[in-house]
Order: structure tokens, then sequence, then C-alpha cells
């Protein structure tokens, strides 16, 4: 019984996705207070980024930093010696749909991405 309580992770994480004109992200979120990052992979182009292969393929990034409150969120992942940030996510809440109430830019290798997102 007990294997069975650990094995359940998904229960504990929710996510963000978004999507946008050749450009999309998802994003593993963790079901606490604040806006904790467990993984991400976003792509835009032919460029992706990846925190790890679980997530999917792509160069290696990783969370810098993140921040959500009920105005939005702001993410910015790093290359591995977080030196540059190498995507900006930028997101706010608005209009009515309730399974894409986030609209906002996603910035990957400098190129700016209009996305619209969903939680759960």
């Amino acid at each position: 019984m007990a294997s069975l309580t650990l094995a359940a992770p998904v229960a504990a994480s929710g996510g963000i996705w978004c999507e946008g004109d050749n450009a999309f992200a998802e994003i593993g979120t963790g079901r606490l207070p604040v806006l904790h990052i467990i993984g991400a992979h976003a792509e835009a182009g032919e460029v992706a980024y990846s925190t790890g292969p679980e997530r999917g393929g792509g160069k290696p990034f990783a969370v810098g930093q993140a921040f959500g409150d009920d105005t939005g969120i702001m993410i910015d992942f790093v290359d591995p010696s977080f030196q540059d940030i190498v995507v900006s996510i930028r997101l706010r809440y608005e209009g009515d749909d309730a399974d894409w109430p986030l609209m906002g830019t996603m910035v990957l290798d400098s190129t700016s991405h209009a996305i619209r997102c969903g939680a759960d």
C-alpha cells in the first residue's frame, strides 16, 4: 500500500500549457502557496529547450526565477551556467475563457511570441 502512495505524484502537481503561432510551452508546477516550477519544455520554430528528457527534447535550461500572483505569472529560464535568460514568459489574467485565462508573451532566444495559456 505504501508503494501506491509514493507512486502518485500527479495529485501533487499541476501545470501551465501555452500555445501561439509556431510556439508552445508546457510548465510543470507544484501545488504550493507560491509558484514552484518543477520542469518545463518550450519551443518556437526550430528551437526547443527542456529541463530534462522526461519533459521533451531540446537544449537544456533551468528555472532562473518565477513569480505569480492574482494579476499574472512571470518566469525566466536560464542556460545551465545561469548566465543568460534564454526563455522568458510573461502572462496576465485576461478574458473570460475558463480554459485559456492567461495571455502574454514568450521570448525565446530574443524572439517574442504572443501566447495564450491555461492552467490546472
